[in-house]
């Protein structure tokens, strides 16, 4: 429900390897392009064993295992990264999306905070609240959120990312203002459209529901979202209800 999948964009530092592993890195940055992240990985992680392995090379290698959904590999090739740095922005935010998808949540939110912090971007305040508010920490999560949305005010899933939070924290006037401008945006997705209906029902509004412009979503899914936000509205443990909503599949 709250943000979809991104790729890290993690820094492409030009790598100085010895000549003849020239070609197998060359192959392995093909083979990441072409989607084939598990071998791209296997190519990383041999070259990453040679002397002279920087923490670029660990850098790769990291994405490559995110890519192939090996969130364990991808946590220990950006340990080892932040072995040559330990504030390595791109490393701590690998580091913490990994973590977030093996379910440590109190580490993610440890190294996602200080790669928002050192950073600076969008999608580190974004992971950073997903970790919180899966950490039972809806205010917290509520602060990266905001901070991202106001990094990048036209994204949004950051703006629903918002408001979810809200309703989530029993804030339901500022989850109702934080998610109007979606339902007057051009650019609304059909994912987008299912988070306002959420907003909605969590918050207390479900009658409104039937007044919304949720063209991209047919009666009978509306239906079925609607009765699965309200079964999400009478969980009371809020660390449960954001686990129910299915929040990211923050890579």
């Amino acid at each position: 429900v709250f943000l979809p999948a991104s790729t890290l964009g993690l820094a492409a530092s030009a790598i100085k390897p010895a000549p003849d592993a020239d070609k197998s890195l060359q192959r392995a940055n093909d083979l990441s392009k072409r989607g084939d992240y598990a071998s791209a990985a296997a190519l990383y992680e041999r070259a990453a064993q040679q002397p002279g392995a920087g923490i670029e090379l660990w850098l790769k290698l990291g994405q490559a295992k995110l890519d192939a959904k090996d969130a364990l590999g991808a946590e220990r090739a950006f340990q080892q990264a932040l072995g040559f740095d330990a504030h390595n922005a791109d490393a701590l935010l690998g580091l913490g999306t990994a973590q977030l998808q093996l379910g440590k949540t109190q580490r993610a939110v440890t190294a996602l905070g200080q790669a928002a912090e050192i950073g600076g971007l969008p999608v580190a305040y974004t992971r950073l609240g997903v970790a919180q508010i899966l950490n039972g920490q809806a205010a917290a999560a509520q602060t990266a959120f905001a901070k991202s949305l106001s990094l990048k005010p036209d994204d949004l899933d950051n703006r629903c990312n918002l408001a979810l939070a809200y309703a989530l924290g029993g804030q339901s006037q500022q989850a109702l203002e934080t998610i109007a401008p979606v339902a007057q945006s051009p650019r609304a997705l059909p994912r987008h459209q299912r988070n306002e209906l959420l907003v909605m029902v969590l918050a207390g509004y479900e009658q409104r529901v039937a007044g919304l412009p949720l063209d991209d979503i047919p009666a009978a899914e509306r239906e079925r979202l609607v009765v699965e936000a309200k079964r999400i509205k009478a969980i009371s443990d809020p660390v449960a209800q954001a686990r129910e909503l299915g929040l990211v599949d923050p890579r």
